[in-house]
């Protein structure tokens, strides 16, 4: 499948009603997602074993219990930079550098804080606010999902 194929594919996915989307053909494997939660961290149900009797009922998936409104992520303080892309973060340029960015460093806008790698391609992820870097919310080679909190700015 070649890049501009993809782009007219995600941009079809992306104006349907389809939540997900995935394509394989030999080597090649694609897959898009609209959920705001990947759906490999869970399906949000569980499966109980029932122990094996003569004749014993299948597995019985049950509904994992709904977080409570005190679980929910908190709201962090200040302008979070998020990743626009899944891909992996690298905070240095390359590993013999230091850091694009560390906590405590005044940055301003258009500044490079981290770049994602997706596809093999790196993308420079820019402030879009001036401030200080107050928290690094990634490791470095962190693999991230698309909106993931990257940067804390105060």
């Amino acid at each position: 499948m070649k890049f501009e194929q993809m782009k007219e594919l995600i941009s079809l996915i992306d104006q349907s009603s389809l939540t997900e989307f995935e394509y394989q053909n030999n080597d090649v494997r694609l897959r898009l997602s609209k959920n705001d939660v990947p759906s490999f961290a869970g399906s949000g149900h569980t499966v109980e074993r029932v122990a094996e009797q003569g004749s014993s009922p299948a597995p019985v998936p049950t509904a994992a219990p709904a977080p409570a409104e005190a679980e929910q992520a908190p709201v962090l303080e200040g302008k979070v930079i998020t990743s626009p892309i899944v891909g992996v973060v690298y905070l240095k340029p390359n590993p013999d550098s230091p850091t694009y960015v560390s906590e405590g460093d005044q940055i301003s806008e258009g500044q490079v804080l981290c770049l994602v790698e997706a596809m093999k391609i790196m993308n420079e992820i820019k402030s879009e606010h001036s401030g200080q870097v107050v928290e690094i919310l990634v490791e470095n080679e962190q693999v991230v999902e698309y909106n993931q909190p990257l940067f804390r700015i105060l």
